[in-house]
């Protein structure tokens, strides 16, 4: 899971299997493409582990990360 993530989040170009793999050091992207298609996702497990990622690496103590979603003007 932290492979896929770090890849996602990383400076790959194209985020299909093959490429997450090879950034994450795989040889072939069988670990990645096992966890995507046999895994039992919990949404709120992924959002919680997202949150303290990002929190861990940006975040400051007295910080609060604000999350500001725009539309565009067509569907307001």
């Amino acid at each position: 899971m932290r492979d896929y993530i770090h890849g996602l989040l990383g400076p790959v170009g194209r985020k299909n299997g093959w490429q997450l793999a090879e950034y994450a050091g795989h040889r072939t992207p069988d670990h990645l493409q096992r966890l995507l298609n046999g895994a039992r996702w919990d949404a709120d497990e992924i959002r919680d582990g997202l949150q303290h990622y990002v929190a861990e690496r940006l975040g400051e103590p007295e910080e609060i990360l604000i999350r500001v979603v725009h539309r565009p003007s067509n569907l307001a």
